[in-house]
């Protein structure tokens, strides 16, 4: 796939489609693999590309296909000294500018899962240039707040991981997820027994929510294998200090180097009103990361809210924005509307 420099998007493209530009961004510790479980009738690119649309498919640092530095090797300590905020501010223009560039567009759609959305929503914040960049946002399952999250591992992790202490200094340049072959094949094969699905989905219930009702279980060897494919521990910490001081900001080093940083002794909030962007919000009542109330804070800062999508499922959890039964109906099918409506309308 192509890459890019964090610095430079320079590059050889090719021609250019002439083909509406749709990025799309995953979430935490997945990779672009993941945009593609559902197979081609049902996998959100293959419906775009069907409608006519310029597909890119995008990767956090630090996943399988993004385990390069110009100076840091990914055994050293410093490679793996990022959370989200990085990706927001640097790789994620990096890559809307390659985009831009190879395609000659000046302009694109976005959609993003999970951690997906966090990046969108730092980037606008902090770099708000880019929010005449997007024509419409699609964020599923966006996490910001996330002071009322119901998952097992923030409550057990979030005081430990989530405030400054000896542990949480050592794992900031740490990798989180390992990507070891045959671990990965290990976990992968757990799906192949038919009776016994729910021993490879019991992986993710801490996180997502204790449920399977929505879950495509044919889809399981394949989610397995395809996720988790490498990330940060600091990513996740960025998350559970979110937890712990219920707000949506930057990374708090503690009271010596934050003054340091951003001069002040707290991290600076995420300005969310200066998203101008046009989002779209699809959330789910049993979503165990983004509550219900969390998201509720969210858009009452979001200045460009375009519409709000409760999927009417009550057992929809965060795993099943991306591989559930009915994501085309309830999501897919929606954000083609919205694109299409945008192109006919605007272009």
């Amino acid at each position: 796939p192509p890459t890019t420099t964090t610095t430079t998007a320079s590059t050889l493209c090719g021609t250019y489609s002439r083909r509406p530009v749709v990025f799309l961004l995953a979430g935490i510790y997945a990779s672009s693999d993941a945009w593609l479980l559902n197979g081609r009738e049902n996998s959100l690119p293959y419906l775009l590309w069907r409608q006519g649309y310029d597909i890119w498919l995008g990767n956090n640092r630090g996943n399988i296909y993004t385990r390069r530095n110009v100076w840091y090797n990914a055994t050293d300590r410093e490679f793996w000294n990022f959370s989200w905020h990085e990706m927001s501010i640097y790789d994620m223009p990096a890559m809307v500018d390659y985009i831009l560039q190879c395609t000659g567009e000046a302009k694109m759609h976005f959609v993003g899962i999970s951690q997906g959305g966090t990046v969108f929503l730092v980037l606008n914040s902090v770099l708000p240039q880019y929010n005449a960049v997007f024509k419409t946002a699609h964020l599923l399952a966006p996490v910001a707040y996330v002071s009322n999250t119901k998952g097992g591992l923030a409550k057990i992790f979030g005081p430990i991981l989530g405030t400054r202490n000896y542990v949480a200094k050592v794992l900031e340049g740490m990798e989180m997820v390992s990507t070891n072959k045959f671990v990965k094949k290990f976990l992968s094969s757990l799906c192949f027994e038919n009776e016994r699905p729910m021993v490879c989905v019991s992986r993710l219930w801490p996180a997502v929510g204790y449920d399977t009702q929505h879950l495509n279980k044919t889809l399981l060897p394949d989610i397995m294998a395809n996720f988790p494919v490498g990330g940060s521990f600091k990513q996740i910490m960025h998350y559970f200090q979110g937890y712990v001081s219920t707000k949506f900001r930057q990374y708090d080093y503690g009271p010596e180097r934050n003054w340091l940083m951003y001069n002040q002794l707290e991290p600076p909030d995420y300005q969310l009103e200066l998203v101008t962007a046009p989002v779209t919000i699809f959330y789910a009542e049993n979503d165990y990361i983004v509550s219900v109330e969390d998201v509720w804070r969210l858009l009452m800062r979001l200045r460009n809210l375009q519409a709000v999508y409760k999927i009417p499922r009550r057992r929809w959890n965060h795993f099943d924005f991306i591989c559930g039964l009915g994501v085309r109906e309830f999501i897919f099918d929606k954000i083609i509307r919205a694109a299409n409506y945008y192109e006919y309308t605007y272009s």
